[in-house]
């Protein structure tokens, strides 16, 4: 906008100088010099017109481009911000569908591979299961005819047992069987007066009975005690004689097992097993030197004796009679497959 100034200044001018001059001879003529100083006072003022429209219009037309610029930063930051947009919705679109085909395409594997084991699981399961139906079928046949064998021998015996007790005790089964005839001969006999007589008779006969049958069962226990006693007298007797009066230093032997076991890792795994009651055993020196005596490659390993070996197994099947009492299928089975693996091998002893 265009403006007028008006300003108003005194200014105050020293001044100062040397003036010759000649003055007319009198007497003597000639020049002189005067100085002279001062101070003048000026009274200045100033009138300034200011034209501001060419610069005005610049600034309008400066706005006006700026404004333009504005605009063009906004429209320019909104595309930009549409365009990261898009390319962000575009990368993430991207990158979650190839993830979740990733994922997709293992889960596939997985259930493929999953579902081959399966099948092949099954399969060997079904396998197993015709073989426990064959076996269970087997075992049932073998059942049936060991029972029926067995239950045709109990038969006989009890068979033959009552045929040996009617014939050690025929007196007094011949004997009851007249004492029930004339049981039933007193009841419906007309003479009801005997009955008295008859039941006073036979209950002291049955009380004499009894009586006998006590003295026979103690005479009895009186002799099992005798003989009892009689053995155990020979076995101590017999203990006496074989024993020495001395002290013999011997070796007492006792069962251990080493087990060599090579893992997936080609990692070899010695170690040694005992009962608890070998106290050195515990000291892990004794240990180490055992092993190192089973692995000594300079002995050699021999397989055992065959009366060895013989008195061996008659061990491990009193063991096993004494561990597994029962005459159920189950157990039976657990005895047979003991003894199966008893059975696979050969018992071998270390030479020194």
């Amino acid at each position: 906008m265009s403006y007028s100034r008006s300003y108003k200044e005194r200014i105050s001018v020293p001044y100062s100088g040397t003036v010759s001059y000649r003055y007319p001879a009198s007497e003597k003529g000639g020049t002189a010099n005067v100085s002279y100083r001062g101070t003048t006072h000026e009274d200045i003022q100033v009138y300034i017109d200011v034209d501001t429209n060419p610069f005005d219009n610049s600034v309008e037309h400066c706005n006006t481009n700026v404004n333009l610029l504005t605009g063009a930063v906004v429209a320019t930051e909104a595309a930009q911000i549409a365009s990261i947009n898009k390319n962000s919705k575009k990368v993430a679109s991207t990158i979650v569908n190839g993830f979740f085909g990733y994922i997709r395409s293992e889960i596939s594997q997985q259930i493929s591979e999953l579902t081959q084991n399966i099948d092949a699981q099954l399969i060997h399961l079904k396998e197993l299961s015709d073989s426990c139906v064959t076996k269970k079928k087997q075992m049932e046949g073998d059942f049936n005819r060991i029972s029926s064998r067995y239950i045709k021998i109990f038969d006989d015996l009890n068979k033959e047992l009552s045929n040996r007790i009617m014939e050690l005790d025929k007196p007094t089964f011949v004997f009851k069987k007249e004492l029930d005839n004339q049981n039933i001969r007193s009841v419906k006999n007309d003479m009801v007066n005997t009955v008295l007589v008859f039941g006073k008779e036979g209950g002291m006969l049955a009380s004499k009975l009894g009586v006998t049958l006590a003295k026979k069962r103690a005479l009895d226990t009186l002799n099992q005690a005798k003989i009892f006693l009689l053995q155990q007298k020979y076995l101590n007797y017999t203990v006496q004689r074989s024993m020495i009066n001395e002290n013999v230093t011997s070796k007492q032997y006792s069962p251990v097992c080493f087990i060599e076991s090579n893992s997936e890792r080609n990692q070899i795994s010695k170690q040694v097993y005992s009962s608890s009651y070998i106290t050195s055993m515990k000291d892990n020196a004794k240990v180490n030197e055992m092993i190192d005596d089973f692995t000594d490659s300079s002995k050699s390993w021999t397989i055992m004796s065959a009366e060895n070996n013989e008195t061996i197994r008659k061990f491990l099947n009193s063991e096993i009679n004494n561990a597994y009492e029962g005459a159920d299928p189950h157990t039976e089975r657990v005895k047979a497959m003991i003894n199966k693996i008893a059975n696979i091998g050969t018992i071998e002893t270390i030479n020194n």
